[in-house]
């Protein structure tokens, strides 16, 4: 192969396009042959492909002739497993985006694939898992540099509105409409990163990531959707430094207050958490630590396509894998089938302006509960919630 990739994209919708802009501007790594999407006309990133083959499937593609050596998949989360699998048949390395996928059944033909195809690249794209700031933290985690792992936590304040459940056939729903499973909730999507983040930085290998030994959970919502807009989840973790870890994770659609991730890693030795710019900061044993951007946004992008270019070369070895992603999606699959979601009480909902065309609900005192929880690792019920 030649130093540089012959690069699919499939899906050039949405975020699919954020990766075609990203490569374009990796020339000297990929060259972009080709999308596979039924609905590319409909993508604003359509003109990169102006010379270049479109076709709606991967089998189509090479069925006319064409060639690639890579693939990322920006599908949505129901065909992750179908189009992952069906690429290693055609032979691709794989950077396919987060969630993992739908389905326990889709999680294991994943896992299957990806191990039958050793010589081939899987990544699964949590992009902070692709950060060096992230990395660089994780490998200092398991030289046992900060001591003990004592709580990981989250806490995500990202409220959306009604065109968000609605901007396609899916969002927040079971199913889509064509009776594909989807399970798309607050935690296995929209804010997937930060509970798969936390197992990622205890995993005791730099490709792993933690299994929980227990799962403790609260699930709501104020919005008239099939799953769930908040989430408040605690986990019991054990790992190769200490058998009594808290991950502690609290997300929302429907909170008062728009704020940024917050996370904040406490050990033994020290405290590492994000700052408002996006940096991954600490202090160990007093002294200051500064991992540098973490990179969430455009550089996200840039971080998964330069490890995935690498590891292709054999310049790295893979750190996101199926595998990898595979303790997150167990955590979500088992909440969304095991534990009942409550309805908030609606004399505590508020429909509020969202911009200029748009509408939210908003639970009143949701924000400061989240924030309470958090701080004493409780679950709402413990903590005596009275918003439902």
């Amino acid at each position: 192969m030649a130093d540089k990739i012959k690069l699919l994209i499939q899906a050039i919708g949405g975020y699919g396009a954020g990766y075609v802009m990203t490569a374009e501007n990796m020339e000297d790594e990929f060259e972009l042959v080709g999308a596979i999407d039924p609905f590319a006309k409909e993508s604003p990133a359509l003109d990169a492909f102006e010379d270049k083959p479109v076709f709606d499937t991967l089998d189509e593609y090479f069925e006319a002739g064409y060639s690639a050596d890579a693939i990322v998949i920006s599908s949505p989360i129901q065909f992750h497993a179908e189009h992952f699998c069906k690429a290693h048949e055609r032979g691709l390395h794989v950077l396919c985006e987060k969630p993992l996928c739908a389905t326990q059944d889709e999680a294991q033909r994943m896992m299957a694939s990806e191990k039958e195809r050793p010589d081939l690249v899987s990544l699964i794209g949590f992009q902070w898992s692709f950060s060096p700031a992230m990395l660089d933290a994780k490998k200092q985690i398991m030289s046992g540099v900060w001591g003990k792992p004592i709580s990981l936590k989250s806490l995500v304040f990202w409220p959306r509105g009604y065109a968000y459940y609605a901007r396609n056939d899916w969002a927040g729903k079971l199913k889509d409409s064509a009776g594909n499973f989807v399970g798309d909730s607050v935690l296995a999507n929209a804010t997937a990163h930060y509970l798969h983040n936390p197992l990622f930085m205890l995993g005791d290998r730099l490709d792993l990531s933690a299994m929980p030994k227990k799962i403790s959970a609260e699930t709501f919502r104020a919005f008239d959707i099939e799953t769930f807009d908040t989430a408040f989840v605690r986990l019991d973790i054990s790992n190769n430094l200490s058998d009594d870890i808290k991950v502690y994770v609290a997300v929302s659609h429907s909170c008062e207050k728009t704020d940024d991730p917050i996370i904040s890693y406490e050990f033994e030795h020290g405290r590492m958490w994000r700052t408002k710019d996006d940096r991954l900061v600490g202090v160990l044993k007093g002294e200051e630590v500064d991992f540098g951007i973490i990179g969430s946004n455009l550089e996200g992008y840039y971080n998964k396509l330069t490890h995935f270019y690498n590891c292709i070369h054999k310049k790295e070895n893979p750190v996101c894998t199926a595998q990898t992603a595979y303790p997150a999606f167990k955590i979500t699959d088992y909440i969304l089938n095991e534990v009942k979601t409550k309805v908030f009480n609606e004399a505590n909902i508020t429909e509020v302006p969202m911009g200029a065309d748009d509408k939210r609900l908003m639970v009143n005192g949701l924000s400061d509960l989240m924030q309470e929880c958090f701080d004493k690792l409780l679950l709402p019920a413990e903590f005596g919630n009275k918003l439902v």
